[in-house]
């Protein structure tokens, strides 16, 4: 049996990267490592691989990861007591506190491929050592604030035959949005993000700071997808246009290499207007479609969250990409402290004309804010005049208006095995 099982539960439908990237770093490295989605798998086939594995490093990206993540854990420790767990991901970075010592033996906080290495190989870093902690180092810690160590040295190619094959990851919206179907693969060509929204666990977990993935290895590894059976390639980045250089020219030398890819990506609505020339020249790459957090049409909350943008400049955008013929998939808070029942009511006019109504994932009309610990919004005067409660991860919050939560219990649907209910690809 492999001596670390690397495991993960769910990285918005895609191939796991974050898990690929870590175990592609231990491989490397001469661990013998497995990897074990069981968004695809299941729990038993993962349970039977860490039986008798030294290490087991589970990967929490997402925040609907983190609770699952958790569970997995609990059934790791009842599977193999003796197996040393391991949390890293972006939600590990903001989490190490709550989840070291109760729910696992080590967290990394930051950048993950040399801390992994260094804790299974037993064989310490400088800098991988600074992000690691176990429950020593958090007691030495002690009122001082853990910030994550973002390296930027580390990157190497992915082994992409760790994971499951593309087939196992379909992608309903997309395929519903540009009307066939598809095979699709993500990857990232920057981690973090420039920006600093305050709902944004990004924010947390890079402090505005970004990672830039080599050339070379974006390359390299949409060269493999493509031999997986790769026909659109979603870019997973928290906003393409992290480094409008670097994201414009691979697409184009992408392109070049593989004509008829498709693509997608993220991006804020004030980078959409700032690079309509650029998103010109990649419809004729292949862009087919930008996924766009319009949040919520009021001033009041865009301004809230630290959005940089207007009610204005979102028609604009919409406009724009509608001319250009780039679909648009536009995701929301729908339900937040600032939206009356009457703003709610005008979303929908909003929508209609707009002429978004054949975009909006159904899902978008259940998001919530999410208040995660550690969130700046925390520190919002309106928020903090809500009435609160605390829980182990994030704070749950009650609307000044009990009809408003009302209407968004009565839309909530039950869970439906594979979907998701999420804004983003990175929150």
């Amino acid at each position: 049996m492999a001596a670390c099982i690397v495991l993960t539960t769910f990285e918005g439908g895609y191939q796991p990267v974050t898990a690929l990237t870590g175990a592609s770093a231990l491989k490397r490295a001469g661990v013998d490592v497995q990897l074990v989605d069981v968004y695809v798998s299941g729990v038993e086939v993962a349970l039977d691989a860490v039986r008798s594995a030294s290490y087991v490093a589970i990967s929490i990206p997402l925040f609907d990861s983190l609770t699952t993540g958790i569970q997995l854990a609990q059934r790791v420790r009842e599977a193999n007591e003796d197996a040393k767990i391991i949390f890293f991901g972006q939600y590990a970075s903001i989490n190490v506190e709550r989840l070291t010592g109760k729910y696992c033996d080590f967290t990394v906080s930051g950048e993950w491929e040399q801390p992994l290495v260094s804790i299974v190989t037993n064989r310490p870093q400088q800098t991988a050592v600074t992000a690691v902690f176990d429950i020593a180092r958090l007691h030495d810690q002690g009122s001082e604030p853990i910030r994550p160590v973002i390296t930027r040295d580390h990157l190497l190619p992915i082994d992409r035959a760790m994971g499951p094959p593309l087939s196992k990851y379909p992608q309903p919206q997309l395929e519903r949005l540009l009307g066939r179907s598809l095979v699709v693969g993500g990857l990232e060509t920057t981690r973090g993000c420039h920006h600093k929204c305050t709902y944004c666990s990004v924010y947390a977990a890079y402090d505005g700071k970004v990672v830039v993935v080599p050339e070379d290895l974006v390359i390299q590894d949409v060269d493999v997808l493509i031999q997986q059976g790769m026909t659109h390639l979603t870019f997973t980045d928290a906003d393409f246009f992290n480094t409008k250089r670097h994201g414009t020219a691979l697409m184009k030398a992408i392109h070049e290499r593989h004509p008829a890819l498709t693509f997608d990506f993220t991006a804020r609505v004030d980078h959409i207007l700032e690079n309509k020339q650029a998103i010109l020249d990649m419809a004729t790459y292949g862009l087919s479609m930008i996924t766009s957090a319009l949040e919520f049409p009021s001033q009041t909350v865009l301004d809230q969250v630290y959005k940089e943008m207007t009610v204005d400049m979102i028609q604009e955008a919409v406009e724009f990409l509608r001319e250009v013929g780039v679909q648009l998939n536009p995701t929301f808070i729908m339900f937040n402290p600032w939206s009356t029942l009457e703003d709610l009511a005008k979303f929908h006019d909003f929508i209609q004309t707009a002429g978004l109504t054949d975009n909006v994932d159904p899902v978008q009309y259940e998001t919530r804010l999410h208040l995660y610990k550690g969130s700046p919004l925390l520190e919002n005067e309106s928020i903090q005049a809500l009435e609160l409660e605390e829980g182990e991860f994030h704070v749950n919050w009650k609307h000044p208006d009990a009809r408003v939560d009302e209407l968004y219990a009565s839309m909530v649907k039950p869970p439906v095995e594979g979907e998701f209910k999420r804004c983003c690809l990175k929150c």
